[in-house]
């Protein structure tokens, strides 16, 4: 799941350079839950620039963790990759 040449500073650049505030309640990209059940395709093209942030903090962050945790993780990345690589993402 992580990747080698991730450090903090490389996640960190990334992070920063994220518009999440497009996400954020107000925000041009923003979705409910009524969204969710109207166009679920659309939320999940939403929700891809999300996770290309989330998804190296999360590689960073499980080095420690539990086995068991890390398998949560990665069950999780997986299936979140292949939403995502589906919708283009």
């Amino acid at each position: 799941m992580a990747n080698a040449a991730q450090t903090f500073e490389s996640v960190n650049k990334r992070v920063e350079a994220a518009d999440l505030s497009l996400h954020k309640p107000g925000g041009k990209k923003h979705f409910t839950a009524k969204a969710v059940a109207a166009g679920p395709l659309d939320v999940i093209g939403r929700i891809c620039p999300i996770w290309g942030v989330v998804k190296p903090i999360l590689a960073l962050v499980s080095a420690p963790l539990p086995k068991k945790w890390k398998d949560a993780i990665k069950v999780f990345s997986t299936l979140m990759d292949t939403l995502c690589s589906g919708a283009g993402g």
